[in-house]
């Protein structure tokens, strides 16, 4: 989601985010295997203009072997949470499947890396507690389709928070995507798909915020019987530094998939947001 400044003109923002997946499907007509670490940088940056906000997000993206998958199997171990197959499998290693019918349609055990798509956004202040966004996706570079699918996608989204003097406030939004009919799943995509989040923020001292999130989103391959497919939820948990330094926060958060097999099964992630005085 963009960020505003309520006092600044300008802000932007650094994040890095390390998602590692391991998630394995199979039914009579289809498999499906995704063994990836996936590293991303986001740079973002956004212009506030009275009621209306502009924002641009560019990303740098690696799919790699990675060196986590051990240290997630001890997390799982250490919590009691089920391992999805994962310790069947060679640790560190990249590979992306999907089989329908017999036929490849991904197959892939390369590392890549790139410029994602690179996103353009606009918002509209509803009122003090609520905006409106429409944002465009388009294509920053053709050297893979996993990094980037060549092609211009469209979005919209409400969002909105609580305004609240007490330590807990609230937070959420909820959109709508277009996706484009191209790339690896040309013609396998459904039209659109619903996306959402809720989060709670609790202010503890005036240094420390901790923040608890649930991100969805709906079903968003059309043709697939595999559970994989599924909708999806997953759950963040986050630490807020918003007086760490002058001018900047920081925030470190790691998310989880609460149902196994249908998310990325852990993504941990530091953003530090900035105001331009």
């Amino acid at each position: 989601m963009p960020i505003t400044s309520e006092h600044e003109p300008w802000s932007f923002s650094h994040a890095l985010y390390i998602t590692n997946t391991y998630q394995s499907d199979k039914n009579a007509t289809e498999e499906l295997l995704i063994d990836v670490e996936n590293t991303r940088y986001d740079f973002q940056l956004t212009y506030t203009h009275e009621l209306w906000h502009f924002n641009l997000n560019a990303s740098l993206i690696s799919n790699q072997g990675g060196f986590l998958d051990q240290t997630i199997e001890g997390w799982h171990d250490f919590f009691g949470l089920p391992q999805g197959g994962r310790e069947q499998a060679e640790n560190n290693q990249i590979h992306l499947l999907y089989q329908q019918d017999g036929q490849d349609i991904i197959n892939s055990t390369q590392s890549e890396q790139g410029l994602g798509d690179i996103q353009l956004a606009m918002g509209y202040q509803i009122n003090k507690a609520s905006q409106l966004w429409f944002a465009v996706e388009i294509p920053a570079s053709n050297s893979s389709e996993f990094i980037s699918n060549d092609a211009t996608d469209f979005a919209a989204w409400y969002s909105a928070h609580s305004i609240s003097k007490s330590s807990l406030s609230t937070y959420g939004s909820i959109g709508i995507v277009f996706p484009a009919n191209s790339g690896l799943l040309k013609n396998r995509l459904n039209d659109h798909y619903l996306f959402g989040q809720f989060g709670l923020n609790y202010i503890f001292n005036p240094a420390y915020h901790f923040i608890l999130q649930t991100d969805f989103h709906s079903e968003i391959e059309k043709y697939s019987q595999l559970d994989a497919f599924e909708p999806s939820l997953q759950v963040q948990f986050g630490l807020r530094l918003p007086t760490l330094f002058e001018s900047h926060q920081l925030e470190l958060f790691f998310s989880e998939d609460i149902f196994p097999g249908l998310a990325p099964d852990i993504t941990f992630g530091l953003r530090i947001p900035t105001s331009l005085n």
